[in-house]
């Protein structure tokens, strides 16, 4: 068995192959002129185990074309899972996106690998899945320091919750609250924030857009340090800009998605499930 490393997740797969003893398959990926994109995999191997989180289009024409080019039983790791979100048709005729790339990958692998994967219904289109938590890392990263842990909204509690158990801290969510028509209140549900240092917990940051709205509500009630910290890094468009703008101090992700923010490693979680397929 060899790990086989791809463009958006080299890092990573170097820890992973490191931590196995694994050795790197040889790998080529360029694109022609044209956009499209040339694969090759030199490898001997009868089993292979790809990294490869799903950031953007070409790295799931790549990692399809891997697939494509191995000869032998291959295992997947897709740390990011990207279209996961699109996991019901919320319009009329809308593609679900995530059914299609799970049918897509499925068709050539034997077993898949993810790490916090966008939600339960997005997990239902796979046969052959199993999903990594990172949150307890997230939360030993700030192990015992005098913080509060706070989900930006009820659908992350769940999460902020594991984080803030391995962080040995409290934490709490924020609630809207309706005054009238055209006024709502965002608050801490349980906790005083004021002159408290805060870490706002979600698994995925893109644009940023509710970790935002949270800095500065926070920042009104009188937060003395805000960092934000998450799984997935993706930081879409100018999200790092704006996400610093509204008060957060430091931004904290994991390696799913390789950035200057991956201060965080999910190699050894991953590693943990693949020493099993070692033979």
């Amino acid at each position: 068995m060899d790990v086989v490393p791809t463009p958006a997740s080299p890092v990573l797969s170097r820890r992973i192959a490191k931590s196995l003893n694994l050795q790197l398959a040889s790998v080529t990926c360029k694109k022609f002129p044209d956009g499209e994109i040339y694969v090759r995999v030199e490898s001997d191997e009868a089993e292979h185990v790809i990294v490869c989180s799903i950031n953007k289009n070409d790295d799931l024409v790549t990692l399809l074309l891997m697939l494509d080019s191995l000869v032998g039983d291959c295992y997947v790791v897709i740390p990011y899972m990207g279209y996961a979100r699109q996991d019901k048709a919320f319009l009329k005729g809308e593609a679900i996106s995530i059914r299609a790339i799970a049918k897509l990958i499925e068709s050539y692998t034997k077993e898949i690998y993810t790490v916090n994967i966008h939600s339960q219904e997005a997990a239902s289109f796979f046969k052959n899945l199993k999903e990594i938590d990172a949150m307890p890392e997230i939360g030993k990263k700030f192990v015992d320091e005098d913080i509060i842990m706070i989900s930006p909204d009820e659908g992350s509690i769940k999460r902020v919750k594991v984080a803030a158990k391995f962080a040995n801290c409290d934490w709490d969510y924020l609630e809207k609250r309706r005054i009238d028509s055209t006024t709502v209140e965002i608050t801490p549900k349980n906790l005083e924030v004021a002159n408290r240092d805060i870490v706002i917990v979600d698994d995925i940051i893109s644009t940023g857009g509710t970790i935002i709205q949270a800095a500065k509500m926070l920042r009104k009630l009188g937060a003395r340090n805000i960092n934000a910290a998450c799984v997935h890094g993706v930081f879409a468009a100018y999200s790092v800009v704006s996400l610093f703008s509204s008060g957060i101090s430091e931004i904290i992700a994991t390696d799913t998605v390789e950035s200057i923010f991956s201060k965080i490693s999910v190699s050894e979680l991953i590693s943990k499930e693949l020493a099993n397929l070692i033979r």
